[in-house]
């Protein structure tokens, strides 16, 4: 063999090795699973829920309203406004605030302590419960572990905005069955 054929083995080599790198994750953003997708893009561990209330995703967008160089937070929203309705945010950091509301539970989830709020209205309610999730919505906070090569994710999943808000125990059930896409 010559020269000039192991130069051309060799670089025919390193062209079929550099088109299938460039083509593993264009590749991966066409999976058919939009959390797979959206991994591919941020530094932060995607989690994606395995129950959602049996409530079908509706909606699937990232933020693009944060910083130069901050990860898009994907926005997953569950259900219609015509009944039972929940966000999932994720993202490391977020580009926003979530509602504020009275802390009325907490529970672990994967070791990490995760928090409920209600919206409960104060000049209504002078002592508002857990149960109040499911009359006046709601949320969960939570800062789930990192995967390998990415960092942690702070999640919120929220129950407001539709004609019916899931109970402290949906959202607890939804939070729990959080699982890393990576």
């Amino acid at each position: 063999m010559t020269i000039l054929n192991v130069k051309t083995i060799v670089s025919a080599f390193a062209a079929l090795t550099l088109t299938a790198g460039l083509a593993a994750p264009a590749l991966a953003m066409g999976s058919g699973d939009k959390y797979e997708d959206h991994q591919v893009g941020v530094g932060y561990t995607v989690y994606e829920p395995d129950n959602t209330a049996n409530l079908n995703l509706t909606n699937f967008t990232a933020r693009t309203d944060c910083p130069a160089g901050v990860d898009a937070p994907l926005i997953a929203t569950y259900g219609k406004k015509s009944g039972a309705r929940f966000t999932i945010e994720e993202g490391n950091p977020m580009c926003s605030d979530i509602g504020v509301g009275e802390s009325v539970y907490s529970f672990k989830v994967d070791g990490k302590k995760a928090q409920i709020y209600a919206y409960c209205d104060p000049s209504v309610i002078t002592n508002c419960t857990k149960d109040d999730v499911a009359k006046y919505g709601g949320h969960v906070t939570v800062v789930m572990p990192a995967g390998p090569g990415l960092t942690k994710t702070i999640v919120w999943i929220e129950t407001w905005g539709g004609k019916k808000y899931l109970t402290w125990q949906q959202l607890v059930a939804v939070t729990k069955s959080l699982t890393p896409v990576a």
